[in-house]
């Protein structure tokens, strides 16, 4: 065994194949040839469903004596959880029992309880197997930065991305190659979903560098749409559908056409408002997508053929979208609804369909439009109260909470500068965010100005 884990802790796998299939074929103890095939199985697990046939095949082999012992009982949770479907039901039967064999090695080895811990977050039991993947403290090497990985993955389903992405840079210490690229993909991935793009970027150099020019087709394609991301977080747009549309060509390149792939590349050219080929490619990006993927790409679709002014389009998309019952952003569909509507004319279809998004939760989208619809029909003190809803729920310094404050300047100056002093602190706070050539930003220095005047002691507060 110490052959075996020497070529294991150098990643040459042939070898430790190869010496354990020769010391099973040479043996002639039941009992030796059980612990032999349970280290065997044990190495093809580490190649996920890729080992699948060899892990099962392996503890078929197994002696019901050793099938009590921890590691077994781990690795055949990991058997079961291969041969689930990627959307299993939470109390299938099959996913119940793979949970308490991994339960039940959990109490063993340390090697086992690596082996119980990839299992569970493998069935989908994230805080589970966090918990004892952190419990670990005495693997060897190759296990070591696998189980780092592990918790990257469990740590990522839980929606702790930074520490996601510390744990996948922790593993990819210990990995290398393709192993070490797709761990920083990992990583780079985690730091776009905390929306730091320039990082993303700097994992993404790091994975390519990782793989000495030797990437494959897939791999490449899976760092370009990264990249494509980053810049379209970063405003560079013409530089994200350049990357998208390399990995495009890649993935077409073998028939292993994308989701992610391709909605970046339609987000890329609705970016640059080049409308004939982003509706196409959001229509490709929702014939590839799967639950719950296929609302968010109709909704996607909704938005873009919105502003490329294709109205009814754009509304068939929205309801196809709001009929995806897995699809969690319902609310914010009926805030898009009532925007499509407030852009048609419809003011009263647009209420409506704002107040249902706003009863179920949307409400910064709901609140603006209601406050747009109230400015229209002149309820001037209506419309204040739903700015000040935005205000409350919007983020600081986001676009909506720029509007919500540059509306509400403007609202109290229609309602006659009875409250300057409020004029002069919502301007204040909306214009640095504004482009000084802006017709608003011009608007709200005058707004300033005069609200100054008014509030200067010894001014005249006779208004003109």
């Amino acid at each position: 065994m110490t052959q075996v884990q020497s070529a294991l802790e150098n990643n040459d796998f042939e070898l430790a194949f190869s010496v354990l299939e020769r010391a099973l074929q040479r043996s002639r103890d039941r009992r030796e040839e059980s612990v032999l095939a349970l280290e065997l199985a044990a190495v093809y697990t580490l190649f996920g469903v890729g080992g699948a046939e060899g892990l099962s095949r392996c503890l078929e082999q197994i002696e019901p004596e050793l099938q009590s012992d921890a590691l077994y009982l781990a690795l055949k949770a990991n058997s079961l959880a291969f041969g689930l479907e990627d959307f299993i039901q939470p109390d299938e039967p099959a996913r119940l029992k793979a949970i308490e064999l991994a339960r039940l090695g959990s109490n063993g080895s340390q090697t086992a309880r690596f082996y119980a811990g990839s299992a569970l977050v493998s069935l989908g039991e994230a805080e589970l197997g966090l918990a004892v993947l952190e419990a670990l403290n005495d693997l060897p090497s190759y296990l070591q930065w696998r189980a780092w990985s592990w918790r990257g993955g469990a740590l990522e389903e839980l929606g702790r991305w930074r520490d996601a992405s510390l744990a996948y840079q922790q593993a990819s210490l210990g990995a290398t190659g393709a192993d070490k690229a797709s761990l920083l993909q990992d990583k780079a991935a985690m730091l776009l979903d905390l929306e730091e793009p320039h990082e993303a970027l700097l994992a993404l150099e790091e994975s390519q560098a990782a793989l000495f020019g030797m990437e494959f087709p897939l791999d490449a394609a899976a760092r370009l749409h990264l990249e494509a991301r980053a810049h379209l977080m970063l405003e560079n747009p013409r530089l994200a559908k350049q990357r998208s549309e390399l990995a495009v060509a890649l993935e077409t390149s073998i028939g292993e056409a994308s989701f992610p792939v391709t909605l970046v590349l339609a987000q890329s050219l609705a970016a640059l408002e080049d409308w004939t080929q982003a509706i196409p490619a959001f229509e490709r990006a929702v014939i590839l997508a799967q639950e719950p993927d296929r609302g968010f790409a109709l909704h996607e679709l909704g938005l873009a053929q919105m502003d490329a002014n294709l109205s009814e389009d754009s509304r068939q998309s929205l309801q196809r979208a709001l009929s995806e019952v897995s699809y969690p952003h319902k609310a914010e569909i009926h805030a898009d609804l009532a925007e499509l509507e407030y852009r048609l004319g419809n003011f009263d279809q647009a209420e409506s369909a704002a107040k249902i998004a706003l009863e179920m939760g949307a409400v910064i989208p709901a609140s603006l439009l209601l406050a747009n619809l109230a400015y229209e029909y002149y309820r001037l003190d209506e419309a204040l109260d739903h700015y000040a809803r935005a205000l409350e729920n919007a983020p600081e310094a986001s676009r909506d909470w720029v509007i919500a404050n540059q509306m509400t300047a403007d609202t109290l100056v229609q309602l006659g500068w009875r409250s300057p002093e409020r004029i002069l602190h919502h301007a204040s706070l909306a214009l640095p965010h504004l482009e000084p050539a802006d017709e608003w930003a011009i608007t709200l220095e005058g707004y300033i100005e005069r609200a100054r005047q008014l509030l200067t002691p010894g001014q005249s507060r006779t208004l003109n």
